[in-house]
């Protein structure tokens, strides 16, 4: 009796608590089309069925400047074809979403989250100030990105989305992120292959977050930002991109469900997530608000984390299937 009245209570406390199968939200909507699952849930709009050509090439990647330690992850250039159509949040989970998941379900608050550090120039794995989700180390309300998430996080809370609504959300695989993030382009970015515009479109890295975390001062020769805010924007504060998706570039890493292989080899040709490689680490796309330009492309890799490692810039992007 006692599971099931905590079974009962976790549904009860669940968003929205409009768990029926039978009346789904998306049936009959086409690509383009958003909807939710219950009052409180995330809008989710559907991408159609199609192909892509998902990486970057070398043309790419000498325009951008990419290093050659990123470069090599980021091919080959794969044709990737999905047969179903399939859903995506519009937005990142922000603060507020993801408050609701930790208070429905108990979840303990972490105690730690990698930040950077400017010695050896690396973020996994250093504790610095921040401490969780809820204090991040910098100023944020409940409508910007979840930060400091770990891709367990991410996972838990897609499978609670999952009980919670009765249909079957995800962590997206990195196929079905680079699709969305390219909505329907084949640019470097959606807007095209000149860097320029990112500073109006995305939240990427700005003159005060070197001051903020400490940047390297030989940075400040690439292109770098002059917006006043150093860190997150409230979620959809840039145009979304021609799919109705914001913030897949900039603002914060949003993790993947593949496992980290070192490049698209052996990625699966329908768009599923990669089972091969180093299934203990996994990649995050998109960059982030400390990102340089060329890090905030659909093509970038972020390098494989541990599942319990909380990057303090990494968040959650879901995915639903369609029934």
């Amino acid at each position: 009796m006692r599971l099931l009245a905590l079974a009962v209570a976790v549904l009860l406390a669940a968003p929205g608590h409009a768990a029926n199968p039978a009346a789904d939200p998306a049936a009959g909507k086409k690509p383009g089309e958003t909807f939710k699952d219950c009052a409180d849930c995330q809008t989710m709009v559907v991408l159609p069925a199609g192909s892509f050509k998902m990486g970057s090439t070398p043309e790419e990647q000498t325009r951008e400047g990419v290093p050659a330690t990123f470069a090599i992850h980021e091919g080959p250039v794969r044709d990737i074809s999905f047969a179903r159509p399939f859903a995506i949040a519009t937005t990142e989970t922000t603060r507020g979403q993801f408050a609701r998941f930790v208070k429905a379900t108990n979840r303990p608050i972490p105690t730690e989250c990698a930040t950077y550090n400017p010695t050896d120039d690396t973020w996994a794995g250093t504790k610095g100030q921040a401490a969780s989700w809820q204090n991040p180390g910098f100023a944020q309300t409940d409508e910007h990105p979840v930060v400091c998430i770990s891709v367990n996080d991410a996972l838990d809370y897609a499978a609670w989305m999952t009980k919670s609504t009765g249909h079957h959300y995800r962590v997206p695989s990195e196929a079905e992120w680079e699709y969305a993030a390219r909505g329907g382009t084949r640019t470097t970015r959606p807007w095209g292959d000149a860097p320029t515009q990112i500073c109006a479109r995305a939240r990427i890295m700005t003159s005060g977050t070197f001051a903020a975390i400490g940047y390297p001062d030989s940075w400040t020769d690439e292109l770098v930002c002059s917006n006043k805010a150093s860190f997150t924007a409230p979620v959809a504060s840039f145009d979304a991109n021609p799919w109705g998706v914001y913030d897949m570039l900039g603002n914060a890493w949003e993790w993947v469900a593949d496992c980290a292989a070192p490049d698209h080899a052996t990625l699966p040709a329908d768009g599923s997530m990669e089972t091969h490689g180093d299934c203990n680490h996994r990649l995050a796309k998109g960059g982030a608000f400390h990102s340089r330009f060329w890090l905030a492309r659909p093509a970038t890799r972020g390098g494989g984390q541990g599942p319990d490692n909380r990057p303090v810039a990494a968040t959650i992007r879901i995915v639903r299937d369609l029934d």
